[in-house]
């Protein structure tokens, strides 16, 4: 008996062992590690590089897999959703799946190619799209479609995008190709995609970039590919040396410069960032994305308004439909000082995205500076009514309700904000003052004992405690 209880326990050991070496293995995306006989088949077929069975195996253990005889009857289901509700990318990214599993790769495109219209950001319609560009072969606009989704925040939602990706890398490693230098482009850059999912596979960007070189060595992007990949190991004259070849290749690359930014920026060379940032306006004038990366770059890091303002404004003017490009502009011209522009760059916003609470915000916390009370009062009531407050929101508007008097109202406001964040010291000290203010002192006394314990060494607290805790002896004493 105790034999067999210490080869249990032998046995425990070992499987929590693995699992904790899988686990840190796999730690980039936890949906590599699923214990079931599907989920160890796919993670198996995965490892030898056998992606569309890995693909297969993983929905069977998600329950993704379609049922043939029914793919049809499910077509028509999806179609039908979509018309009766045009604007839901769901259904299109539903439809979408469908026809990929089914192989029907224009089709599926066309739907990807339908949700983008929608939403012109949607992640998974893009990876989507790319996946099935590779899977018909497109690959020179399947690198465009990749160029796009490199340039925004991973987003991914849906696993069918990375299982259909899977099965078109796939298709692609199979695929004999006369043009050499697009076939190893192509595989550096699918790489590079799976790469955001599974670090490890960086090493692959890096193997078919060289061959790509090999083929064409002006070739730029696969100088680019590798100094993505020795920029995100933190091998920083690898990468500059990367971007620079790439340059030499085609001097019009605005994202080589950009990225030779970011390198100096974390390296703390201040003059060449500031160089290769304002290189890259200079040669893509017309895309707000770099003149707003320069300003932000120079208003964060700098402190340098004007100049932040200049290119902030420039990017605005570019796209004024941009909430990010709107609100950092505002900003500055608040800075320097500019209230009435910056009121009519919010306007702007509100007018655009009236059901944006934070185009409201802004034009509040614009009238706060400008010591308008009243209309950042209206504002923010404005911005309430589309979403509940934020902390800071909440705070601002107790603010403006203080300044006019209104102090009852403030008093709400700021217990509001203190059930977001409890232990705010700043919050529970106005609050104390507006109690004083109503002559209310044993919730002030009370406010003030709550910061003391939270702060003991609050200067303000430490002074108010004596003078509360003497009025109310003084009242009791009466």
């Amino acid at each position: 008996m105790k034999k067999i209880s210490k080869i249990f326990f032998i046995i425990v050991f070992i499987v929590i062992g693995i699992y904790h070496f899988i686990s840190h293995y796999y730690k980039p995306d936890p949906r590599f590690i699923q214990f079931s006989p599907y989920g160890l088949k796919a993670l198996i077929c995965y490892e030898f590089g056998n992606y569309r069975d890995a693909s297969k195996a993983w929905r069977a253990h998600y329950g993704l897999s379609y049922e043939y005889n029914l793919i049809e009857g499910i077509k028509e289901t999806l179609t039908g959703q979509i018309k009766e509700n045009p604007n839901k990318i769901e259904n299109y990214l539903l439809l979408a799946d469908l026809l990929f599993f089914a192989e029907d790769y224009p089709n599926a495109i066309a739907t990807y190619r339908k949700a983008l219209q929608k939403d012109g950001d949607a992640y998974d319609a893009k990876v989507g799209l790319a996946s099935g560009l590779l899977a018909q072969g497109n690959y020179q606009e399947s690198l465009s479609v990749f160029d796009d989704l490199f340039n925004q925040s991973a987003d991914e939602r849906s696993i069918t995008t990375f299982l259909n990706f899977l099965v078109a890398l796939n298709r692609l490693e199979k695929a004999n190709m006369s043009n050499k230098e697009d076939f190893y482009l192509t595989l550096a850059y699918a790489y590079r995609y799976l790469g955001i999912i599974d670090n490890r596979k960086y090493k692959k960007v890096i193997i078919f970039s060289d061959k790509a070189i090999v083929a064409n060595k002006n070739i730029d992007r696969a100088f680019f590919c590798k100094g993505v990949v020795y920029t995100k190991e933190k091998k920083y004259d690898m990468g500059l040396e990367q971007f620079s070849k790439a340059l030499e290749v085609n001097p019009s690359n605005a994202e080589a410069y950009e990225r030779m930014a970011d390198i100096y920026g974390e390296v703390g060379n201040l003059e060449k960032e500031l160089e290769c940032y304002k290189k890259a306006v200079e040669i893509q004038e017309n895309k707000p994305g770099y003149a707003f990366r320069l300003g932000d770059v120079l208003l964060r890091k700098y402190g340098d308004m004007k100049q932040a303002n200049f290119y902030l404004k420039k990017a605005y003017e570019l796209d004024s439909n941009d909430y990010s490009y709107a609100s950092r502009y505002g900003f500055t011209l608040e800075m320097l000082g500019r209230f009435d522009e910056a009121i009519h760059v919010y306007d702007n916003i509100i007018q655009k995205q009236p059901e944006n609470p934070h185009g409201y915000t802004l034009k509040a916390d614009c009238f706060i500076r400008m010591k308008r009370y009243e209309e950042a009062i209206h504002f923010f009531l404005k911005a309430k009514e589309i979403y509940p407050l934020s902390f800071n929101d909440a705070r601002d508007l107790a603010l403006a309700y203080a300044e006019v008097k209104n102090f009852e109202d403030a008093i709400s406001i700021d217990q509001y904000a203190l059930r977001i964040k409890p232990y705010d010291v700043d919050t529970l000290y106005h609050l104390h003052y507006l109690y004083r203010r109503l002559g209310r002192n044993e919730d002030a006394y009370r406010a003030v004992v709550e910061i003391l314990r939270i702060q003991p060494n609050h200067s303000g607290a430490q002074r108010a405690l004596p003078y509360l805790q003497m009025n109310l002896r003084t009242r009791k004493s009466s």
